[in-house]
């Protein structure tokens, strides 16, 4: 199991590696200078210029932090493969950079902004593994009957509807036409009253299209499961039907739904753009859309980073629990090994 893991984390280093490069290599393909965007409408001196841009790692200077100039006098821009460097070196220091607009610390920003999506993802994928889960089973166990018809339906119009337009959809209903539920923006913990009805809507949005996705996984896995031959044996032994789906069906038809729900977990720490977008959420993921619209790109860059580093460590948590749960995986890369 251990060369397993050792092996699941060296693959994800050239997957880290690539995300990082494109995203600097998007920063000298994207037109406008970052520097004029931080000046706005005001006009910049040329030596307060120079020192912003070497604040910002955009043109050389010395081991002093002396800006270099060349034989004409002018300064140096610092190679593109050079900065990369400079921001692996400060990655792994926990520095990523200084956000153009705001002159903020981005880690500071993120710490900030986190919590909320944190806190949001762990309702969106309780209320994903609570609905859906049991749908699923539902609808397997009461195969073609009303409910198994319902569950399909409900399902294949989650799936065709985009979560922003499910979540103005609620934000109507519930908010404007209702007024029972609060339709944007977040009045704190979800611990304290009332602020747990702020995160209601969004979270619904946020499960809705993963719900039905993990109902219909459920309900197809149960159903195979169902037609097993040990299945059979419990049956011609006399167990109940109830029996027989909680001791021996349920367990192994989970397996692929846990890899599912723990993977579009992983996916919503990464932060729903659209929904925190539409919900005003407080989050990074509406924090990111803000980002690039200001073309702030050690923001974009830091929680781009931040996200790839929080799928991969969610995508290495599933990974080994589904070894875990499936022995054949085990002894599978147990053989490849000797």
């Amino acid at each position: 199991m251990g060369k397993y893991i050792v092996k699941r984390v060296l693959q994800f280093i050239p997957v880290f590696l690539g995300v990082t490069i494109i995203l600097f290599a998007m920063q000298n393909i994207v037109p406008g200078d970052p520097i004029k965007l931080i000046a706005g409408e005001r006009q910049l001196d040329p030596v307060t210029e120079r020192n912003i841009r070497a604040t910002h790692g955009l043109i050389e200077t010395d081991e002093n932090d002396n800006i270099i100039y060349d034989e004409n006098g002018d300064t140096i821009e610092t190679p593109m493969w050079k900065r990369y460097v400079n921001y692996l070196g400060d990655l792994l220091h926990g520095d990523l950079g200084t956000s153009y607009q705001r002159g903020t610390a981005v880690t500071d920003i993120i710490l900030q902004r986190y919590p909320y999506t944190l806190q949001l993802a762990v309702v969106g994928i309780i209320i994903e593994a609570i609905v859906g889960i049991g749908a699923g089973i539902i609808s397997a166990v009461k195969r073609y009957s009303f409910w198994d018809v319902l569950v399909t339906l409900a399902t294949s119009l989650l799936v065709a509807m985009p979560a922003f337009w499910i979540g103005m959809l609620l934000q109507l209903i519930f908010g404007v036409w209702l007024h029972v539920l609060p339709i944007s923006g977040v009045a704190g913990p979800i611990a304290q009253y009332p602020a747990w009805m702020y995160y209601i809507l969004p979270a619904i949005t946020l499960a809705s299209v993963s719900t039905a996705y993990t109902a219909r996984i459920m309900r197809s896995q149960l159903l195979d499961v169902m037609n097993q031959d040990y299945i059979r044996t419990a049956k011609a032994k006399g167990l109940s039907k109830g029996a027989i789906i909680r001791k021996h069906a349920l367990k192994n038809a989970l397996i692929p739904v846990v890899t599912y729900v723990g993977m579009d977990f992983g996916a919503m720490l990464a932060g729903a753009i659209l929904t925190e977008t539409v919900f005003s959420w407080p989050g990074i993921g509406r924090e990111t859309y803000v980002a690039i619209t200001q073309r702030d790109w050690p923001i974009v860059i830091g929680m781009v980073t931040c996200i790839v580093l929080v799928v991969m460590i969610i995508n290495l948590i599933v990974d080994v629990s589904y070894a875990f749960l499936d022995p054949r995986i085990r002894l599978g890369s147990s053989k490849s090994e000797s």
